[in-house]
């Protein structure tokens, strides 16, 4: 079987991401600016020239209710660009983020993915484990989270 070819949509404006752009993992603070994100994959107009915001306030306090950006010390957390988390292809960001790839439209290259010989055991068993996760929701509830 050949392998599945696929487009994701962004999780910001569901728009397709073109194959040859790069895609941007976006964490909790993208999350909590924007609720009904649909998995955290957005594409570049989205994540680097579309919603741009500082974390902080005048007195240089964080804003309400924000969510530090994993892995920053604190003095680094200015901005939305803080706040992405991986760039690379849609293909190495599928793998990396596989429940959003499923939300967002690679389920078929992740099932075939799943089942490839040689797969790296940890990539595999993220994929494994978004995949039974997504086969064990309630089909009228829609997916949960993330």
């Amino acid at each position: 079987m050949p392998r599945p070819r696929f487009r994701i949509a962004c999780c910001l404006c569901g728009k397709p991401i073109p194959q040859a752009s790069d895609v941007y993992a976006l964490d909790e603070e993208w999350k909590r600016r924007f609720p009904e994100m649909t998995g955290v994959l957005a594409c570049d107009k989205c994540a680097v020239s579309g919603n741009q915001w500082r974390c902080r306030t005048a007195d240089g306090s964080f804003v309400a209710g924000h969510r530090r950006a994993a892995g920053r010390p604190e003095t680094r957390d200015h901005d939305s660009w803080d706040h992405i988390e991986a760039i690379g292809t849609q293909i190495a960001m599928v793998c990396t983020y596989p429940w959003s790839g499923l939300r967002q439209g690679a389920e078929e290259y992740l099932r075939y993915t799943a089942r490839r010989p040689g797969l790296d055991q940890e990539v595999a068993q993220r994929i494994e484990d978004a995949l039974h996760r997504w086969d064990g929701q309630p089909s009228d509830a829609g997916p949960p989270g993330g």
